[in-house]
């Protein structure tokens, strides 16, 4: 199954323009199985449109995005409470404070920390390893061969499995870039397991001809 795994919604995320009845209406309307929401240190979004996505058949995967001195992370886990106790701007977690019932991704490294405007150099490579489970490759923001290839060299380095996530603010953007996921998501803790088990593919963009590595949308492989 493909699944974004990285959209924000307003009003959880102030830089995003999804409303609550974009979200759905896109879930709607595209046969959307599964969809993250990973606001910036907020879940409050998650608990209200849980319920709502459920109805139209749509699975909501919990997360929330953290932005720390070493770049940003998305910490994915079925534990609304847990994922409550970050912050948009934080330190970095402890590697042993981590809940078992949790997934670390990082997310567009190469474009360091996007509001606390860290920088990404090399070294962090190391520093980042003992915290995370997975390297975000492809963001439907941050298309460009440096991102993507610095994404993926890091990903090898560390021997750890990759992602790719719209990083969508706006409902026209969600499911520019997706993750394969082995099997039917049914829950938040199907795609902490997944990424754990290393069973996860991240999907780029489908460029048309002649259009590099930047392009369209992939609603049409969402569907069930």
């Amino acid at each position: 199954m493909r699944v974004d795994l990285h959209v924000h919604t307003y009003p959880a995320s102030s830089c995003s323009t999804i409303a609550y009845r974009d979200l759905i209406a896109c879930c709607r309307e595209q046969h959307i199985a599964a969809i993250a929401l990973t606001n910036h240190g907020d879940v409050s979004d998650n608990r209200r449109l849980e319920g709502p996505l459920a109805d139209i058949g749509t699975i909501l995967v919990h997360g929330v995005e953290i932005s720390t001195l070493w770049g940003d992370f998305i910490v994915y886990s079925p534990d609304l409470d847990y994922l409550a106790s970050f912050s948009d701007i934080q330190a970095v977690p402890q590697a042993g404070t981590i809940a078992d019932d949790a997934a670390i991704v990082w997310v567009h490294p190469a474009a360091g920390g996007g509001l606390s405007r860290s920088t990404y150099y090399s070294a962090l490579a190391h520093q980042v390893a003992p915290l995370i489970d997975a390297v975000e490759v492809w963001n439907g923001n941050w298309t460009g061969t440096s991102y993507v290839e610095t994404a993926e060299r890091l990903a090898r380095t560390l021997g750890l499995p990759e992602t790719a996530g719209s990083d969508a603010h706006r409902s026209d953007r969600i499911g520019f870039c997706t993750t394969e996921i082995d099997g039917d998501v049914g829950s938040t803790a199907d795609v902490v397991a997944a990424i754990k088990a290393r069973a996860v593919t991240p999907v780029a963009p489908v460029a048309p001809q002649g259009a590099g590595r930047r392009v369209g949308h992939l609603f049409d492989l969402f569907r069930r």
